[in-house]
């Protein structure tokens, strides 16, 4: 029974499909753990410039004429207030801004709702327009309470968000105290993480830029690899579909390295043991098949001849033939001159 024909894959594209498949994998996950790595790195250097900053802005401030601002100031219409110790205070978050300028700082104080503070000041309020908290306006914490914990000891929220302007940062607290040390208030630091950003597309487009050189080396080098590699078993596959025809003189020089040989080699020098083999049984049972013809042929001729012979008509043919000797004879007998001497049929 014929099997139907299946479609063949070159052992090539085999080869190279397996490097390729290889390849991407291995390179996916350094790209990966380089990506994750290097952003890690990058935050906590964000993190650290931000404890940096926090701590420092906090400890200037002074506590004692923050306290009595937060006691005693009163918002305007406007939601800011014309107490000169307000805009004192935000001239000093100002300079933190123009010293660090990812910090967007702002104090507030605690009230008596346990999860609400109020604001005090807010850099926004020296940019044009005014932006950010307003003096005293009431704001609930998250729910990590980041913001309270500060007071205690500075904290940072490190889980990167987007605010309403589309900037994507981290948040840090440390508490402001008096001179008496006692906690008054918080300061708090929004911190841009743009670095964060900035270092994960330059990973972007320096390891796509090096992914595109090193997968067009590797293709090519796999590809000229695999050539290598696959051009002796090529040819013994084609050797071996003349073979397969019956033409055992097929040439199988050249596959086999007589300096350096290999498994290809070994294979060659068995492959060309074999077909001799397979010739040389082939011409023997040639020769054995034409004696066999031989004597099946006699073994024929002579069962034809004694089917012709126990016939009734070569026994017809036996017996006219002895009777025409016979008459021969009695010929022969006449012509010698006496008929008493002729033979019978009995003779």
């Amino acid at each position: 029974m014929m099997q139907p024909k299946r479609r063949q894959l070159s052992l090539r594209w085999k080869l190279l499909a397996g490097f390729t498949l290889i390849f991407t994998v291995v390179f996916g996950l350094a790209y990966f753990w380089f990506f994750q790595f290097a952003t890690s790195m990058a935050m906590d250097r964000v993190q650290q410039d931000l404890m940096d900053t926090l701590v420092a802005a906090a400890a200037g401030v002074d506590g004692d004429e923050f306290a009595a601002l937060a006691a005693e100031g009163v918002a305007g219409e406007d939601g800011y207030t014309d107490d000169p110790r307000y805009w004192t205070h935000v001239d000093w978050l100002g300079t933190i801004y123009d010293i660090e300028p990812r910090a967007l700082a702002y104090s507030y104080v605690t009230t008596d709702e346990p999860d609400q503070v109020l604001f005090v000041g807010s850099v926004g309020a020296l940019f044009e327009p005014q932006a950010g908290a307003t003096f005293l306006e009431p704001w609930t914490v998250r729910p990590d309470r980041t913001m309270l914990k500060g007071l205690e000891t500075p904290s940072i929220y490190d889980e990167p968000y987007e605010d309403s302007f589309g900037n994507w940062g981290i948040s840090g607290y440390a508490g402001i105290t008096n001179a008496a040390g006692e906690v008054v208030g918080g300061l708090g630091i929004d911190f841009s993480a743009a670095y964060v950003n900035q270092v994960q597309e330059a990973i972007l487009d320096r390891m796509a830029l090096a992914f595109t050189i090193t997968y067009v080396s590797l293709f090519g080098l796999v590809f000229l690899v695999s050539l290598a590699m696959t051009r002796p078993i090529l040819r013994l596959t084609e050797a071996a579909g003349l073979i397969a025809d019956g033409d055992y003189e097929a040439n199988l020089n050249g596959l086999a390295s007589t300096r350096f040989p290999d498994e290809i080699s070994k294979l060659a020098d068995v492959f060309a043991l074999m077909v001799d083999k397979v010739s040389q049984r082939e011409r023997k049972l040639r020769e054995q098949v034409q004696e066999l013809k031989i004597v099946i042929d006699e073994a024929r001729r002579h069962q034809e001849v004694m089917e012709i012979v126990d016939s009734d008509i070569f026994a017809e043919l036996q017996e006219k033939a002895r009777e025409m000797r016979l008459q021969r004879r009695r010929k022969q007998a006449e012509l010698a001159g006496g008929s008493d001497s002729l033979p019978t049929a009995a003779d």
